[in-house]
């Protein structure tokens, strides 16, 4: 047992030098993943503005080719109220007159609008592609910066972790398994004592844990934080 408990010792070690460079290899993926995602949401608010900019292209086109018709209207009321051979006939074409300038007015008014919507918009799309194309340029050149950290950083591992599998392969699988177990809980799976004290969670140890651990014929481990320990002495 306090061979095994050697080689899980040393293998615990390695984990312990190698958990800075696992925590970086998740938290890089992560940051690229959050910057992607802000690229793609400022994507998709120009895809939007687009589409509405170019709708209201659409609606003043219709609304200009309304008004033609409606100024043909207008012409030919005019037209008619001149021809207009009683008072009957006058007030009719007046009305009629009136209701065509009416709607001249409104087209009018209504392409005035949309040509100042248009506006607003193409300014508000103008800046939109600004600051898209910044985010891109820097998404892509964070991107490389980030692939060229990760292989530096798997590479600085493969080299801290060597020797691992070595160590492994002298420690039973309930003992490894339990190991792992801990560490996958507590970021850690084994500490030495120190004095009395679990080095884990800085609590004293009860008398009888020191001395299993000192004994080094059992798995031993931390009453408050669950974590394997072992005595100093055994190593």
């Amino acid at each position: 047992m306090r061979e095994q408990l050697v080689a899980l010792a040393s293998l615990a070690e390695i984990d312990a030098k190698a958990r800075s460079y696992d925590v970086e290899l998740e938290e890089l993926p992560s940051r690229i993943d959050a910057m992607r995602s802000d690229v793609s949401l400022l994507e998709t608010l120009l895809s939007k503005e687009r589409a509405q900019l170019s709708e209201a292209s659409d609606l003043k086109e219709s609304r200009t080719a309304e008004l033609k018709q409606r100024s043909d209207d207008l012409t030919r009321a005019k037209a008619k109220a001149a021809k207009a051979r009683n008072l009957r006939e006058m007030d009719a074409a007046e009305r009629e007159v009136e209701s065509a300038r009416r709607g001249v007015r409104e087209c009018e008014d209504e392409i005035l609008s949309l040509e100042e919507t248009a506006e607003k918009k193409s300014a508000s799309l103008a800046e939109r592609e600004k600051q898209f194309e910044e985010a891109r340029a820097l998404f892509a050149e964070e991107e490389q910066k980030v692939k060229e950290r990760l292989a530096e950083v798997s590479a600085e591992r493969e080299k801290v972790i060597a020797g691992r599998d070595d160590l492994a392969a002298k420690v039973p699988e309930n003992m490894m398994r339990r190991y792992e177990r801990v560490r996958k809980m507590r970021g850690v799976g084994l500490q030495l004592i120190r004095g009395s004290t679990c080095t884990g969670c800085r609590m004293a140890l009860p008398p009888q844990v020191v001395i299993e651990a000192q004994r080094g014929n059992t798995l031993t481990q931390c009453p408050q934080c669950q974590v394997i320990v072992v005595h100093p002495s055994i190593l």
